[in-house]
């Protein structure tokens, strides 16, 4: 199977995928996931390097507890309370103390409208992932690239099109993102 369809599979197939031993499946879903891991320790105002550490302790708790989950299909907030733990847990480290369980503070998480801002970035990354990689390539340049916005000059010459064809492709582009997202708004809703 190609590894760009498990890109379709829900995040259920993925899980039972990844359990039977489909190594492909497992890199598709650490693929689905990695943003909104790395994500979260820098809204906690973490490092790059102690959000590489977290992202692998992540990891490795997701290993572990795969076949454990009680629902595989939400396992974006398993992810994100998991992250969250493992940034406090680091946090409490450099206090120069060890947290003992009981002593997690009664809200230790992120606020529900910053756990909600995750979850929808994340099913925007969804989304994109499934558009064709010309449009991924095409939004990330017009929406998502850091520094200094390219001229549509310079996203045509990257792309191999012609500089006036960046403002339809644009337009078929984002019909298309649209159209995705309102399938998965239909599925999770």
């Amino acid at each position: 199977m190609s590894k760009d369809k498990y890109n379709l599979f829900t995040d259920k197939q993925l899980v039972e995928a990844c359990i039977s031993g489909d190594h492909l499946a497992w890199k598709a879903l650490i693929n689905r996931y990695k943003g909104l891991i790395f994500s979260i320790p820098f809204k906690y105002g973490l490092s790059k390097s102690d959000a590489e550490d977290i992202f692998q302790d992540v990891c490795l708790l997701l290993v572990e507890k795969l076949g454990w989950l009680r629902d595989s299909s939400k396992i974006s907030s398993w992810l994100i309370t998991t992250t969250s733990r493992e940034c406090w847990k680091l946090l409490r480290r450099r206090e120069r103390r060890s947290p003992s369980p009981d002593e997690l503070p009664p809200r230790w998480e992120l606020p529900l409208e910053v756990v909600e801002a995750l979850e929808r970035e994340q099913r925007i990354r969804e989304a994109l992932a499934l558009l064709s990689p010309r449009c991924q390539k095409l939004i990330y340049y017009l929406f998502f690239r850091p520094g200094k916005k390219l001229s549509h000059q310079r996203i045509a010459k990257i792309l191999g099109v012609k500089k006036g064809s960046i403002a339809k492709l644009r337009s078929r582009c984002l019909r298309k993102l649209k159209k995705i997202w309102q399938e998965m708004s239909h599925f999770t809703d």
